[in-house]
Order: C-alpha cells, then sequence, then structure tokens
C-alpha cells in the first residue's frame, strides 16, 4: 500500500507560458518582435521562468514542507517559446530519507522534452553548510569584464544587498502566474522568483562578453523568504569549462534572507563562444 506522500504521484501540471512585459526583455531575443526578425517563431522564454513552473509541481504536491526543505534539479534540453503550452509530468517517487524524488519531464505541444529534472523532499530539514569562508561584497560599479576563457573557478559573488519589496514580490507572483495560496495568501515567495535573485547577482558580479544562457541547475531550500526582508548572496565560481566551442561555468550560490541561509543553487551556463 502507497504512503500519503506517495499516493501524490505520479502527476501532472499543463502550463501555458506567457512572458510578462518587463522592460529587460525588449530588444533582445525575449522579445516577440526580435525573436521572429531573427527566425523564432515567437520569443525565447528563458530557463528561469521554466524552472519556476517545474517548481509548481513540488509545491502543489507537498506544499509548505518543501518551500522549507526541498529540493529539485532541472537541465533545459530545447528552446520554449512565448505561447507554448508545456506539460510537466512527475514520476512515482523514488529514494530514500535523505531525498524522496520524483523524476520530471517536460514537453510541448509537439511531445518534444523541452527540459527534465526532479523534484524531492527529505523527511528531516538539511544540514545548513558552513558559509564562513563567503563574505557578503558589496557589487562594485562597474563590475569586473571577463573575457571568453578567462572566468576562473574560486572567483567570488557579489551582491546588491537588497530588500525585495512588496511591489516586486506581487510582480514575480504575476510573471509567473502563480495563484497558489501559500504564495498569493501567505506571502512566500515563488521558487523561481528566489533563483531568479541569486542568479541576478552572479550575473552582476561580472561584465560578461555575451547574453547567458542557463542549461542547468540544482537547488536545495533552507527556509522561506517573504517581501520586506534584506536579501543577500554570497558564492563562487565552482568551475568553468570549454566545450564544442562553448564556455561554460558553474555557480554555486547561497541566497541568505535576513542573514539567514534560504538557499542554495549550483546552475551550470554558457557565457561566451569561440569564434567560427
Amino acid at each position: 500500500m502507497k504512503t500519503e506522500t506517495e499516493a501524490l504521484f505520479p502527476r501532472s501540471l499543463v502550463v501555458d507560458i506567457r512572458l510578462d512585459d518587463d522592460l529587460r526583455y525588449k530588444g533582445s531575443i525575449h522579445d516577440d518582435v526580435v525573436a521572429r526578425a531573427r527566425g523564432y517563431k515567437a520569443a525565447l522564454v528563458p530557463g528561469a521562468f521554466v524552472y519556476g513552473h517545474m517548481g509548481r509541481v513540488a509545491v502543489e504536491a507537498w506544499g509548505l514542507p518543501w518551500l522549507e526543505r526541498g529540493g529539485m534539479g532541472a537541465s533545459f534540453r530545447r528552446p520554449v517559446y512565448n505561447g507554448d503550452r508545456l506539460t510537466i509530468s512527475a514520476s512515482a517517487l523514488s529514494g530514500d530519507a535523505d531525498m524522496r524524488r520524483s523524476a520530471i519531464v517536460v514537453t510541448n505541444t509537439d511531445g518534444e522534452e523541452v527540459a527534465s529534472g526532479w523534484i524531492g523532499l527529505p523527511d528531516l530539514s538539511p544540514s545548513v553548510p558552513d558559509l564562513s569562508a563567503f563574505a557578503v561584497l558589496p557589487r562594485p560599479d562597474p563590475p569586473p569584464a571577463v573575457s571568453i576563457g578567462q572566468l576562473k573557478p574560486g572567483a567570488p559573488l557579489t551582491t546588491a544587498d537588497r530588500v525585495l519589496t512588496e511591489e516586486e514580490f506581487r510582480r514575480s507572483l504575476s510573471a509567473f502566474d502563480e495563484q497558489h495560496a501559500l504564495h498569493a495568501r501567505d506571502g512566500i515567495v515563488h521558487p523561481g522568483c528566489l533563483m531568479r535573485l541569486a542568479m541576478g547577482d552572479t550575473h552582476n558580479s561580472f561584465r560578461f562578453p555575451s547574453a547567458i544562457v542557463l542549461t542547468a541547475v540544482e537547488a536545495q531550500h533552507f527556509a522561506c523568504v517573504r517581501p520586506g526582508q534584506g536579501l543577500t548572496t554570497v558564492g563562487r565560481i565552482a568551475d568553468a569549462w570549454v566545450r564544442n566551442g562553448k564556455h561554460y561555468f558553474q555557480s554555486e550560490e547561497f541566497l541568505r534572507a535576513d542573514g539567514r541561509l534560504a538557499a542554495r543553487f549550483l546552475r551550470t551556463q554558457i557565457y561566451g563562444y569561440e569564434n567560427v
């Protein structure tokens, strides 16, 4: 007989992707006009949004416990376009008390796999890592420029040291079309928004030679975040390499809310391309 938790899986969620009107998208590949002029059918949806929608399956299944101590991972396989309808399918649970996982597959209306990964929940809260080796570093103006191939492991991340306002929180819920009561009623920041905040600190720690492309991410939550809290990111460039003419880096990011660790992200991104 299935346990109460096992009975929650398998499950699925259908999501209609709609990019919001964020001014940062104007003139970029995330703008319908620009994307179509370059031969795409519509604006390309940032991987952070696909990640955020994958997280909705975990919130709907596990609720508050997942926001407090859950984990997830995602790899992005194909472009997702503004207006796409995605089916997010979660398998039966596997694993043990350390992390009970469900495998995730995300497909578009053509049946193509656009992303995959997992969501998971440990029976107990995970141990909080020791962050004493990481300093809170204010963001320099301007940040240092990084040329292709010059980003080195160990380089520290800087932070904007900001407060998430109620207006920004509400905008993030609208951007993800998120209506779950834990977010809309109880004021808990959406997991997609958390990842975007840490990602923003990483991307603004350097001046990169080209737009960043997110290819994979793993996350572990340690506490909920609410608007009005002071947010800082500490961390480092964990690795950097080149493969098939593409320059990658991996960033390890620890997002803290009022000094308390809220989430850890390990993200893999492309930051430059070899000249052809």
